[in-house]
């Protein structure tokens, strides 16, 4: 393996690019279609992306240094540390990644009127360390930061694009500032900001959609930490399946999956009760002939998705069920551009 190749495998550079398109598919086929006033131009928007990617490359770098003796166990031949590039320039590497991120976002915190958004990136690498560090080998709180960081990506979008969101968060802020109240919080949050807030109906759909990536990055969590139990056993790692088995494990990742299958359900039974008649005069985003057959497949994934997990034993079982986790999930993803050009024509 060349370095070059050595060093993509181990900024995970395949799901960089699914996070990177993920952003994309949302911004030109949801926010600019719908929303009549969005923030970001495409060059601000391009940066939103690029901090997004390198701060999570970042998070898979210090990922690999600190996992590197229980990745010799799980998966010796996937080892990049010390074999390929040394833990120095790894090292680095993180650094760069993160302080580049950080510069990007405070930026784009100042240009659209919110200063206060930079904390996001802030928590965003400090999340990404201590899950390395300490979380990842924890019972199911390294699960959560990770399935949140993964929700957290899509939230972003109208955080710093939509308005109307943005607005809610410096209201929030300024009711903390009426508690607090030190001079040096109104340099971040004006009370000339502060508006009656609208709630357009694409911010149910994008917190839908992130709810969707929480719970499913969360039961796929779950899912590799049984596929890397004997090495994380070795490095006296606390995670659920070592903490209370195989089956219990299993449990709880097929309840999250369950949870999913029943919210996707009601967004079914809304479908059925505005086309019970299969009129072709539509006017909800999603509803339509074409809609229903595309969430009736996901649903279907569901299901055998859930029957994979609960016959599955061996090592390689998990890992065919971590890559269903993340093909349904970029599946999920892209009924967005498709309900969009169905609405639209």
């Amino acid at each position: 393996m060349s370095k070059t190749i050595a060093f993509f495998n181990l900024i995970r550079f395949k799901n960089l690019v699914i996070i990177a398109l993920t952003q994309f598919v949302i911004k030109y086929s949801l926010i600019n279609y719908f929303v009549n006033d969005f923030v970001l131009s495409d060059f601000n928007f391009s940066l939103l992306v690029f901090a997004t990617v390198v701060i999570t490359a970042a998070g898979y770098i210090i990922n690999d240094i600190y996992d590197v003796d229980a990745d010799k166990i799980n998966k010796n031949e996937s080892v990049i540390i010390d074999k390929y590039i040394s833990t120095k320039q790894a090292v680095w590497w993180y650094f760069a990644f993160n302080i580049v991120g950080l510069v990007i976002g405070v930026y784009l915190a100042f240009i659209v009127g919110s200063p206060i958004l930079s904390i996001i990136f802030i928590y965003s690498i400090y999340s990404l360390w201590t899950y390395s560090k300490k979380y990842k080998k924890s019972l199911l709180i390294g699960n959560i930061q990770v399935a949140f960081l993964t929700s957290l990506s899509i939230l972003n979008l109208v955080l710093f694009d939509v308005e109307e969101f943005s607005t809610l968060l410096i209201n929030l802020g300024w009711m903390i500032y009426s508690y607090i109240g030190p001079d040096t919080w109104g340099y971040f949050i004006r009370e000339e900001y502060i508006e009656p807030i609208s709630y357009p109906i694409i911010l149910y759909i994008f917190i839908f959609y992130a709810g969707f990536s929480f719970l499913i990055t969360f039961s796929r969590e779950i899912i590799k930490d049984i596929e890397d139990y004997t090495g994380d056993l070795a490095a006296n790692a606390k995670t659920l399946v070592i903490a209370y088995g195989v089956r219990h494990a299993k449990q709880l990742a097929i309840l999250l999956i369950v949870i999913v299958f029943i919210l996707i359900a009601f967004i079914q039974f809304f479908q059925y009760s505005k086309i019970s008649k299969f009129e072709n005069d539509i006017f909800y985003w999603g509803v339509n002939n074409i809609a229903i057959i595309y969430i009736i497949c996901i649903q279907l994934l569901f299901v055998y998705l859930t029957l994979k997990i609960y016959n599955a034993t061996h090592k390689k079982d998990f890992y065919f069920i971590s890559q269903l986790c993340k093909f349904i999930m970029i599946f999920g993803i892209l009924s967005i551009p498709l309900f969009s050009y169905l609405h639209l024509n």
